[in-house]
């Protein structure tokens, strides 16, 4: 659930803390004031698209911060979390988000960055929003089989992935058949490519680890000189020079010896100068030893440069070492040996492609059946709500019409229906169904979808727009029922989902040296009273309209408590 919303700089937002509860929330004011602008700063939260025109004019950037608390996410939410390292340890999620005038976005959660397409995906998790162009998705048949799977996956989820997994393979073995079907022209253009290649690589008879003693040979010829001055100092200072340094060691073990005798306490010096004489006489020899091998030999050094030129090319064509050259070879002597078999290849990736059709048309035969138990079982429960909503001559139908078209969801075309009256056929949503129709059917179809949902809170964006009278009650006794389950946040113009209300937020707007200030209160019961009193009877408020409006909030208290 959301529990604090901090917004700043935002829209006609100056800056404002809101504190949210459980239940259900309403939001309400007079037109302007503000109200979805609040709405539109937690879409933002949720990963909505930026723009610069939400910054209040004259600031840098926009701030947003929300602080959610979610023990109940799901799996897949946590899975999310892992992913992306965002620590949950205390159930709790901070997002911040920020906006400047170049468009560039700072988004943090617990911390972490994200990208905007990262925050839309962890957003679906926290929140969903409704407003009023969701009757206008709702009317989009594409997304109607997308509907009906939320509904069906938690009945026969087993069904849903033996289809995925089928599906995979199909597209698998389909792609890898039209590829293999290249014309004769084609064919012969690949083949003479991959022998000529495979010809090039032989030719070189490169070794695995030559290029690196190749490169070791080059750089010490290139060095000839120093090394030689080198080595050849070193051993005229330990050996060759008249006075050189084992002569003066021995000097020293020489002396060493002569006092031992009288003083054991220097036979340990002794047996020191002893070690390094040693020492120092292996090294001398391991120096003459490496300066006899060494040897300068310029047409060898070409013949090492024209090799390491080879190599060069070969990487430039085939990879970057000389394993990565050897197994482009391998994998190019194997597509080859598969193109001079072609006939064969084809048959057999064609047996493998009709036995994968086969595999996915049975997985989507029984998906297709799943759908079609399931469809009633919607059928039944939506036409249960919307008899609730004063829809009760109206049907809901879902269509289902399997064809033998292979797509990712299935062999199904799904499409919601409805007929208004009885008698009538059934037609499409966007045929028949008006805006209050719509809006019930929405409000009907999310309280039997909630429990696929997965979010911790629901906001309604002004979706009871054009109905009034005993619709309108039925509309607020939904939302009531769905905000027992999951926290519920609307605006609405409507006095019956204003008292239907566990919390009642006020917003309105008022001048601010020469400014516009958005401000949100949340009203207390005696100030709910004059709010729903004067959404019912207007600016004039009389005895009768505050009378009206307690009487609402009293039904709004007994529907829920009976409810609960």
């Amino acid at each position: 659930m959301l529990q604090v919303l901090e917004i700043k700089n935002f829209a006609i937002i100056n800056q404002v803390a809101i504190d949210f509860s459980e239940g259900m929330t309403v939001l309400t004011g007079e037109t302007g004031a503000g109200k979805s602008i609040i709405i539109d700063a937690i879409g933002q939260l949720m990963g909505g698209r930026g723009s610069t025109d939400f910054i209040r004019y004259g600031e840098d950037k926009y701030q947003l911060r929300g602080t959610f608390f979610m023990p109940d996410i799901n799996e897949e939410g946590r899975a999310f979390l892992e992913d992306n390292d965002i620590p949950f340890d205390d159930q709790q999620l901070l997002i911040q988000r920020e906006l400047n005038q170049t468009g560039k976005n700072v988004i943090k959660v617990n911390g972490v960055s994200l990208t905007v397409s990262l925050l839309k995906l962890l957003g679906q998790f926290i929140v969903d929003i409704h407003g009023q162009n969701e009757h206008q998705s709702l009317m989009q048949a594409s997304r109607h089989i997308h509907l009906l799977d939320a509904f069906a996956q938690e009945t026969a989820p087993q069904v849903y992935t033996d289809y995925k997994v089928s599906y995979e393979a199909y597209r698998d073995s389909k792609e890898a058949r039209e590829k293999a079907s290249l014309n004769d022209q084609e064919t012969a253009q690949r083949m003479d490519l991959l022998a000529y290649q495979i010809n090039e690589i032989d030719q070189s008879q490169i070794q695995i680890g030559e290029e690196s003693q190749l490169n070791e040979e080059r750089q010490q010829m290139r060095n000839y000189e120093k090394l030689v001055q080198a080595l050849n100092a070193s051993n005229q200072i330990l050996t060759d020079q008249e006075v050189n340094v084992l002569d003066l060691l021995a000097n020293v073990i020489n002396e060493l010896a002569s006092i031992s005798s009288i003083d054991d306490q220097y036979e340990n010096a002794y047996d020191q100068a002893n070690s390094a004489y040693y020492s120092l006489q292996d090294l001398a020899s391991s120096l003459r030893a490496s300066q006899d091998s060494l040897y300068y030999d310029p047409q060898r050094l070409d013949d090492i440069e024209a090799r390491l030129q080879l190599y060069s090319q070969l990487k430039r064509k085939y990879g970057p070492d000389d394993k990565a050259i050897l197994a482009f070879r391998n994998q190019a002597q194997v597509e080859l040996e598969k193109l001079e078999n072609l006939d064969s290849y084809q048959t057999d990736l064609e047996a493998k492609y009709q036995e994968a059709k086969e595999k996915v048309l049975a997985q989507g035969q029984k998906l297709h059946q799943v759908r079609e138990k399931v469809a009633q079982q919607l059928n039944q429960a939506i036409n249960h709500e919307l008899a609730a909503l004063y829809m009760e001559k109206a049907e809901f139908k879902v269509a289902i019409q399997m064809g033998d078209t292979i797509h990712a969801n299935g062999l199904d075309q799904v499409e919601f229906l409805i007929k208004s009256n009885v008698g009538e056929p059934f037609k499409a949503l966007a045929k028949t169904a008006s805006g209050g129709e719509l809006s019930r059917l929405m409000l009907a179809m999310k309280t039997v979808l909630q429990s696929q949902q997965n979010v911790t809170a629901i906001i309604f964006d002004e979706v009871d727009t054009g109905v009034s009278g005993r619709v309108a009650q039925a509309i607020a006794n939904k939302m009531a029922e769905i905000a027992f389950h999951a926290q519920v946040l609307c605006i609405s113009h409507l006095p019956q989902v204003a008292a239907m209300a566990d919390h009642h937020l006020h917003i309105q707007k008022r001048e601010d040296k020469e400014r516009t200030v958005t401000e949100v209160k949340e009203l207390t019961s005696k100030q709910r009273v004059g709010e729903i009193a004067q959404m019912t009877a207007g600016t004039q408020l009389t005895q009768h309209s505050l009378e009206a409006a307690s009487e609402l909030l009293d039904y709004s208290e007994e529907f829920k408590a009976k409810r609960r």
